[in-house]
């Protein structure tokens, strides 16, 4: 009873969000993004959830569609999806694309998840060649439900693929499930995003795989700045869902959800800058950790 009551909500708050999440006082002019288009754009992208299978929801692509509407056509840059499955998301990607005289570019091996790679703490919970989709059944998709002439196809691991990226990019898509396969993709990608271009994700729920976009180290070593930080980290964008977490407890609340999609941006800083006196300590020292430690210690007594 509670999955079904689930779904019902589902189904029958489309309206709504489809009106929420595409109003917008910047939607640029020139796209002509009245009350009916976005009506259509909305119920054309909630239909092809039913129609083409796909892990990700119709209202984390009206989100990136909003981005994409709000930034005016004169600024350059591609729309770029990496993991496709049977090109749902693509599909309403494609749409957009056309609405707004971009290119959708999109990336696969379409032979599935790649190798597992050590250290990759997400490889266990997934086997090679899941999620597989051929290139000419996502294209067959796209032709019936999208926009194919919008759209490039770039087939191959993102490891050999991504090194070759040279174009500016409004929005990435990156719904890649591993985390060796998201370290590749933002660190291929981000030099390519345009000033306050996007990386959206789909596997927000994972409070370590969301840990990239935070990292210090990370983002200091590759690319010599502060982590951008990540909204929706955790719980997804706050799209008409009702979800506390963690996801391993999501069988204690059945008729709970996870929202839709989390997203950072080029000029975004997700950086903790705060240290009182006593938290002042010289990186360099070896024992910096463990004074943290015991600092910490003390005050958890207090």
């Amino acid at each position: 009873m509670s999955r079904f009551l689930m779904k019902v909500y589902y189904v029958l708050t489309v309206p709504i969000a489809i009106y929420f999440i595409l109003d917008s006082a910047k939607i640029h002019p020139a796209y002509k993004l009245g009350f009916f288009k976005k009506y259509r754009l909305g119920l054309t992208m909630f239909f092809n959830k039913l129609r083409i299978e796909t892990g990700t929801s119709y209202k984390a692509h009206l989100a990136m569609a909003l981005k994409i509407f709000e930034t005016p056509p004169e600024v350059e840059g591609v729309v770029l999806e990496c993991g496709t499955w049977k090109g749902g998301s693509a599909a309403n990607l494609s749409l957009v694309c056309k609405m707004t005289g971009r290119k959708l570019l999109i990336y696969d091996s379409f032979e599935g998840l790649p190798d597992k790679t050590e250290g990759d703490r997400e490889a266990d919970s997934y086997s090679k060649g899941e999620y597989a989709g051929t290139l000419e059944e996502v294209k067959s998709n796209i032709r019936k439900y999208g926009d194919f002439d919008s759209c490039e196809f770039v087939q191959g691991w993102f490891s050999d693929t991504l090194p070759h990226l040279n174009r500016p990019v409004l929005v990435a898509f990156l719904d890649v499930d591993l985390e060796a396969s998201l370290e590749t993709c933002v660190r291929y990608i981000w030099n390519n995003l345009t000033e306050k271009g996007y990386i959206f994700i789909d596997e927000y729920i994972g409070l370590d795989y969301c840990s990239i976009f935070y990292s210090e180290r990370y983002w200091r070593t590759v690319f010599e700045r502060t982590p951008p930080g990540l909204v929706g980290a955790g719980v997804g964008l706050p799209l008409g869902e009702y979800y506390i977490g963690p996801f391993d407890e999501i069988g204690d609340h059945p008729i709970q959800h996870p929202n839709a999609g989390a997203y950072t941006r080029k000029d975004f800083s997700g950086h903790w800058t705060f240290y009182p006196p006593e938290l002042q300590l010289n990186e360099a020292d070896p024992s910096v950790f463990a004074e943290r430690s015991s600092v910490a210690a003390a005050h958890s007594t207090d």
